[in-house]
């Protein structure tokens, strides 16, 4: 004879209970029938988790998209960022927002990971998220399972709805969550801080509720910082200063050089501060 089910008293015999109803009940459990969580898929370790949304942000040249080719380059080749651990993957840079000097910034770092540039629409009627998490789908063929996906930038991903309403957001947020199921990749979106950078990134604040981790990129004298402003389910207030090394890929027509940047961590570790 079976034991009795415990959670028997949150389920009465309703006479006319759904389909849908029953569903639900059943995905009831007790808190203490819930083990503790104690290996998390981490992308970086204490920066970005696996299958999560995040946004980083900044001023213009402050330094962001640097910042963002340097992560998706420690993803690609699995190496430590900064002295934190990486699980390896693929990685798909959208690069709606580069201009045409973006590939310099590619060659300077010597990325290797996967490049879509031009114009993409992840908001509006008629957007590319079900076609971009086909293509990444199909990619992973070859390339394997893909644990990071950069947007740059989140306005360019706009394609004409506006950000700062919230209905408009929601559907962006709809969008990307539909890629982050489909393919399980993290989803990077470079965004600009606003007129107020102490109010943070622009836009409407359901953004910031809807994303599991929000990074501030901000010139701060000589150096230029990486700042956790919000993490969901990590520690957060991390604090990582680095600097725009800058690199020469060769010479043009004019004999002149041309030259991009890297980025160069200082210090190796974070430091933490508490987040107000």
């Amino acid at each position: 004879m079976s034991a009795p089910d415990p959670l028997d008293e949150l389920r009465p015999e309703y006479p006319k209970r759904s389909a849908r109803g029953e569903l639900l009940l059943r995905r009831v459990r007790l808190a203490d029938e819930l083990p503790p969580v104690l290996d998390r898929p981490y992308l970086i370790k204490g920066w970005l988790d696996r299958g999560a949304i995040s946004v980083v942000y900044g001023a213009p040249n402050s330094g962001k998209s640097f910042w963002a080719v340097d992560v998706a380059h420690a993803v690609h080749s699995g190496e430590n960022w900064a002295g934190h651990r990486v699980e390896q993957g693929a990685v798909l840079y959208c690069a709606a927002e580069g201009g045409a000097l973006f590939a310099n910034r590619l060659a300077a770092r010597k990325a290797r990971f996967a490049v879509l540039p031009g114009a993409l629409a992840l908001a509006g009627r008629n957007n590319d998220a079900v076609a971009l998490a086909e293509a990444v789908e199909a990619l992973s063929e070859t390339h394997g399972p893909f644990h990071l996906i950069v947007v740059d930038t989140m306005a360019r991903a706009m394609a004409g709805a506006d950000e700062n309403a919230a209905a408009d957001i929601a559907g962006l947020l709809h969008n990307l969550a539909q890629i982050v199921d489909r393919t399980g990749a993290h989803l990077m979106l470079i965004h600009h801080s606003g007129k107020d950078a102490a109010r943070g990134a622009r836009g409407h604040s359901s953004l910031r509720a809807a994303v599991d981790t929000e990074i501030e990129i901000a010139v701060d004298g000589a150096l230029r910082v990486a700042r956790t402003t919000k993490q969901r389910d990590m520690a957060g207030g991390a604090e990582l200063p680095f600097r725009l090394e800058q690199v020469t890929l060769g010479r043009d027509a004019d004999g002149d050089p041309v030259t991009s940047c890297i980025v160069k961590h200082e210090g190796g570790q974070p430091t933490q501060r508490p987040l107000i």
